[in-house]
C-alpha cells in the first residue's frame, strides 16, 4: 500500500481494556498492510488534534460504537465528514459482551476483527444518512425510545460500601425503561417534519426513528430501520425503491389499552388511519414530554423532556465488505 493510503488508527481506550485480545488482532492486520499511526486518545481534545492533523491518511477506528460518534462528531464539526470515507473495527466495549455488537451488524460489518480490519483497508464504501440532534448527538442508524431501552445510571457516591450498596439498589430497581412504563406507557408528544402524530392523551410503548442506506447503487440496505439486514435481495431491492431519499422512517407502537391514535383526520392520507402501530417517513422528528430516555444506536441518554432528530442525507462513508461473488 502506497503512502497515500497510510492509516490513522484511531484506537478506543475502552475497548483496550475491555478486549484487548480483539484490539491487537485487529492492529496487527492494519499495520501489515501500511503504514500506520497508532493513537489512543485520552480525551476529545487529542482526538481532534489527531483528526485535524491526519493529512492524507486514512482513518480507521478500532473500538465501539462511542468512538465511533466521536469520530464523526469532529469530523462534522470541521466540515469534513462526508468526504472522510471511515473504516471501522467493530469492538463492543460493553463489558462481558462479545462480538461487534448491534452497531456493526447494522452497518453490514464483519464482528471478527481480522475480517473487519481487511474490509477497513479495501475500497468499497457505503454512503449513508445520518440523524443529529438539537444539542449536537448524532445516531448513525436508529433512536429508539420506550421498549428495551434501560435507564441511565446515576453516578456512584464516593466510598466502595456505598457503592456497593447503590449497585445492589440498582440491580434491583433500574430495568429496562419499557418495564418501568409498564401498560400504560409514555405520554409523548411526537411530531414528523411538523405534523403530529402521537400525542400526549394516547401513551405510546415504544417509538423507533431509523436511517436507511441512501446509495441505492451499491446494493440492498444494511440492517435498515426495520432490522431487515437479512431480507433477500429482491426484497430489499423493492423496499429500497419505497423509501423518500433524505427521510428516516418512523415507527410509533401505542400502549396496550391505550386506544388508537394517528394524524389528525385532516392531514391524514387514505393510507393512514389511526392504529396502534403507525408508520410514517420524515426528515426532521420532535419528541417531547415527561422525561423520557431514548438510545441512539446503542448509546442511552436521559432523561430529558424535549429533543429533535434532523435527517442529514448521504452524510457520511463507510467501507463495507465486497458483495458476495
Amino acid at each position: 500500500m502506497s503512502a497515500e493510503r497510510a492509516l490513522l488508527v484511531i484506537t478506543d481506550p475502552a475497548a483496550r481494556s475491555v478486549d484487548g485480545e480483539s484490539v491487537r488482532v485487529a492492529l496487527d492486520v492494519l499495520r501489515a498492510a501500511a503504514p500506520a499511526k497508532i493513537v489512543v486518545p485520552s480525551d476529545a481534545a487529542e482526538l481532534e488534534r489527531a483528526l485535524v492533523r491526519r493529512g492524507r491518511r486514512r482513518v480507521v477506528l478500532v473500538g465501539g460504537d462511542g468512538g465511533m460518534h466521536a469520530v464523526v462528531r469532529v469530523l462534522e464539526r470541521h466540515g469534513e465528514l462526508s468526504g472522510t470515507p471511515l473504516g471501522v473495527v467493530p469492538v463492543d466495549t460493553r463489558p462481558g459482551a462479545s462480538g461487534g455488537g448491534h452497531l456493526a451488524r447494522a452497518l453490514g460489518l464483519p464482528a471478527e476483527p481480522a475480517k473487519a480490519a481487511r474490509v477497513a483497508l479495501g475500497d468499497r464504501e457505503r454512503c449513508l444518512d445520518l440523524l443529529t440532534d438539537d444539542l449536537g448527538g448524532v445516531a448513525l442508524r436508529s433512536v429508539r425510545i420506550g421498549e428495551g431501552v434501560r435507564a441511565t445510571r446515576t453516578a456512584a457516591p464516593a466510598g466502595a460500601v456505598a457503592r456497593r450498596a447503590l449497585r445492589s439498589i440498582w440491580d434491583r430497581a433500574a430495568h429496562s425503561v419499557s418495564a418501568a412504563v409498564g401498560p400504560t406507557g409514555q405520554r409523548l408528544r411526537i411530531e414528523a417534519d411538523g405534523r403530529v402524530i402521537a400525542d400526549v392523551d394516547r401513551p405510546v410503548f415504544a417509538v423507533h426513528v431509523g436511517c436507511d442506506d441512501c446509495d441505492s447503487s451499491a446494493g440492498p440496505p444494511v440492517g435498515g430501520a426495520n432490522g431487515d439486514g437479512g431480507m433477500p435481495p429482491a426484497a430489499a431491492q423493492e423496499r429500497l425503491t419505497t423509501i423518500t431519499p433524505g427521510t428516516a422512517a418512523v415507527s410509533v407502537t401505542g400502549s396496550p389499552g391505550a386506544g388508537r391514535f394517528g394524524l389528525p383526520a385532516q392531514t391524514r392520507g387514505a393510507d393512514e388511519t389511526p392504529t396502534r402501530r403507525l408508520h410514517v417517513r420524515a426528515r426532521e422528528i420532535t419528541v417531547c414530554g415527561p422525561d423520557f430516555t431514548y438510545e441512539a444506536d446503542t448509546l442511552t441518554t436521559g432523561p430529558v423532556r424535549l429533543r429533535t432528530w434532523t435527517v442529514r442525507p448521504a452524510a457520511w462513508r463507510l467501507y463495507v465488505p465486497e458483495p458476495p461473488a
